[in-house]
């Protein structure tokens, strides 16, 4: 197992909980890829250090949010959440609590992707509610 692709994914969790961007950017390659889900409204395919900074704002504009980071499974140079995010939605403030699943991948211990998965159909019904 790979501690240490795991410990760089807790890293980064936790200077995500501190709104740390200085730590944020020394455990992500400059040219990082984030793929999301289309359907949702932070959703799409986002490159390099600016996409990444517009990912999380489009995310942080549409939910207010906790993560429970329920499992670490090592996966060669992917590294594996599997938890769950619950919150509420910024536009309403309605209560969400779903599944999240999500895939870090590593090279030279740098993250350079990352694909978020979440219960879809779940969460565009509390956005439409």
């Amino acid at each position: 197992m790979s501690e240490a692709n795991i410990d760089i994914v807790k890293s980064l969790y936790e200077a995500f909980g501190r709104r740390d961007r200085l730590a944020i950017i020394a455990l992500v390659d400059p040219m990082i890829e984030i793929r999301q889900c289309d359907l949702l409204p932070w959703g799409g395919t986002f490159k390099g250090l600016g996409g990444l900074q517009n990912f999380f704002t489009k995310l942080l504009n549409n939910v207010d949010s906790e993560l429970d980071r329920n499992q670490y499974i090592d996966a060669g140079d992917d590294v594996v959440m599997i938890g769950r995010t619950y919150g509420k939605t910024k536009a309403k403030g309605t209560p969400f609590d779903v599944t999240a699943i999500h895939i870090w991948t590593l090279r030279d211990g740098k993250i350079v992707g990352f694909r978020p998965y979440i219960d879809t159909p779940a969460m565009l019904e509390v956005l439409a509610a």
